[in-house]
């Protein structure tokens, strides 16, 4: 009898925690959606198009919320209701140096893919992240655009639904180690039926490939049905790989959990050959205009 009321118990303290949040704007009091929400222990969610998401027996002391254009806030979980306000934060501009000099945008193809291993199955809830160093002469250069091909899903990949949201991020490198994020892109939805693209304009962003190089991401964030909520499926996506190489830039290609706090990088190519048992050498495949 006893062990029957504590069984009780637990499953009614369980769901006494399973509620649906809402994260707002504090300025205009709007939704935000696609917030990354941490839990304890590396687990984490996102907010949907509407800014809700579900705690849903994910109960944790402390929880962490993440949006590259609000101020991070952490905030108990006893002291949450059903909404929580997070606030712009300031963002501080470049100085942009205005010369008479003519500038010379140049776009570096896609390097060609290859027979095998022309693509990699990237899971929701991860980042494939490269980093990219530039030749002597794409120092300082401007990044103004980017573009990511993508291969339709497989038919082991066990495909269900046909739109999955990501997300591209770029982050600053110090000694080949992310160090903040400077870019997120709006989200985006990716048909996994069939071949798809995506192009980032970021000319309004002044985004200078610096010595050290930048970690630039493709963030899966999962499928989303008609009404914009993720679903809780195992969702993926199949960016385009490539083993040739650019004199414009070197590039390591790595693999990471989005709500890994420790921002953990797994070298693709040990991935791949520890499935094959050959040595692989593959990158991650995509366009970019640089402007000098």
């Amino acid at each position: 009898m006893k062990k029957y009321l504590i069984l009780i118990f637990n499953l009614f303290f369980l769901n006494s925690y399973s509620q649906n949040i809402i994260v707002i704007d504090s300025t205009n009091q709007k939704p935000i959606p696609f917030v990354n929400v941490y839990f304890s222990k590396g687990e984490g969610t996102f907010t949907n198009e509407k800014g809700i998401f579900n705690l849903n027996n994910k109960f944790s002391d402390t929880l962490q919320l993440s949006h590259i254009a609000y101020d991070e806030i952490r905030i108990l979980a006893s002291n949450i209701k059903d909404t929580i306000v997070m606030s712009p934060n300031a963002v501080i501009l470049k100085e942009i140096v205005i010369s008479n000099g003519k500038k010379i945008s140049k776009f570096i193809d896609f390097p060609k893919k290859n027979s095998s291993y022309g693509s990699f199955p990237v899971i929701s809830k991860s980042e494939i992240i490269t980093l990219i160093t530039p030749s002597t002469e794409n120092i300082n250069s401007i990044i103004s655009n980017l573009e990511f091909k993508f291969e339709k899903k497989k038919s082991s990949d066990n495909a269900v639904n046909t739109k999955t949201a990501i997300r591209v991020n770029i982050y600053n490198s110090e000694n080949k180690k992310i160090k903040t994020k400077i870019y997120s892109s709006d989200v985006l939805i990716i048909d996994v039926t069939k071949k798809d693209m995506v192009n980032i304009d970021l000319n309004e962003n002044y985004i200078e490939l610096e010595k050290n190089g930048l970690f630039i991401a493709i963030e899966v964030i999962g499928d989303i049905d008609d009404s914009g909520n993720i679903l809780n499926n195992k969702s993926l996506i199949r960016p385009i790989l490539t083993s040739n190489k650019t004199d414009e830039y070197y590039s390591e290609t790595y693999l990471k959990y989005t709500f890994d706090k420790k921002l953990i990088l797994n070298p693709i190519n040990d991935i791949l050959e520890k499935s094959s048992g050959d040595k692989i050498n593959r990158n991650l495949s995509f366009g970019i205009t640089l402007i000098k």
